[in-house]
């Protein structure tokens, strides 16, 4: 190979390679994110435990007790108090897959909380916009119902 294939070959190896890179950031289903377990810790209290009425991949809602638990990359599992939490709202970044393809990346819930330490957590859905949009849904319905 002369100097110029090698270069075309080295380059498309590296586009190869960032495509690649690039795919996977924009994340997955949003299932491996795990889901509630009691022996995490997160039960509440003996007086008001966690017990999930719906829960999905990195959320667990428990709307007898009035509780929701996270899974959070940046701050772990976390049980929240619903008089605790002061806003929401379901974030995408939108990525133009072509002319005519339109796909929401890194969806994800955002949770506002009244704790000076950590006022802000996110729960990723990966690129399951369908699964973010339920629990946007469900947050809503629970915490104006």
């Amino acid at each position: 190979m002369n100097g110029p294939a090698i270069m075309v070959f080295v380059s498309l190896v590296f586009l190869a390679w960032c495509m690649v890179v690039f795919a996977r950031r924009g994340g997955g289903k949003g299932a491996l994110a795990p889901e509630w377990n009691a022996a995490w810790g997160a039960k509440g209290t003996p007086e008001r435990p966690f017990e999930p009425t719906v829960s999905g991949p990195g959320i667990a809602l428990d709307a007898t007790h009035n509780w929701l638990w996270v899974a959070t990359d940046e701050h772990g599992h976390r049980l929240i108090d619903k008089a605790d939490i002061r806003g929401w709202k379901h974030e995408w970044k939108e990525v133009n897959q072509g002319h005519t393809k339109l796909e929401f990346w890194n969806n994800a819930i955002v949770i506002r909380l009244a704790d000076l330490a950590v006022p802000v957590v996110r729960v990723s859905f990966g690129r399951d916009r369908e699964l973010a949009s339920q629990w946007q849904a469900r947050l809503t319905t629970w915490l104006n119902g």
